[in-house]
Order: C-alpha cells, then structure tokens, then sequence
C-alpha cells in the first residue's frame, strides 16, 4: 500500500526510492567563512595611552584611510616585527 499524505495521490514511497538514487548534498560553507577558519584568532591586547596620541592615532588612521588596527600593524612591520599582509588585512565585515 503506498503511503499519502497531504499532497494528495502522490505515492511518496515512489518519491522517496526516486530521492535515495541522488547523491547526498551538503551545503557548501560559504567563501567569507572557509577564509576565517584558515586565518588564526586574534588576540585581543589592551594599552592605556594618554587621549592626544589616542586622537592623534585616529586622524592619521583616517587620512590614511586605514582602521587604527591596520595603521598600528603596519607600524610594527616596519619596527621589524613579523606582520605578514594578511595579517593586516581588514577583518571586519563587510
């Protein structure tokens, strides 16, 4: 006896032996996702700083149209610390 449901006289046994003959899908992680799970965690540093180099480091930041994480990154390769590329890489979303 075939199985119905609400659809009426469709004979989902017939629907479901057609469906086992198709491969299994998963769906397929995002581009945005795979990248963060290679990227390592950020940890997360705190520094006390008097305002007017706090301010002064937000303007230099702006003009150079760069977030204050990627303009004090880009300091420290130059002062010769290991900084790759995509370590500076803006990571916010977009």
């Amino acid at each position: 006896m075939s199985k119905k449901n609400s659809l009426g006289d469709v004979d989902v046994a017939a629907l479901e032996g057609l469906a086992s003959s198709f491969p299994a899908t998963q769906p397929s992680p995002s581009k945005d996702k795979s990248i963060k799970d290679k990227l390592e965690k950020d940890v997360t540093i705190t520094l006390r700083i008097p305002p007017r180099i706090a301010k002064d480091l937000k303007i230099k930041a702006a003009t150079a149209d760069k977030t204050q994480r990627e303009f004090i990154l880009e300091g420290l390769k130059l002062m010769g610390v290991d900084v790759k590329d995509e370590d500076i890489a803006d990571r916010r979303k977009s």
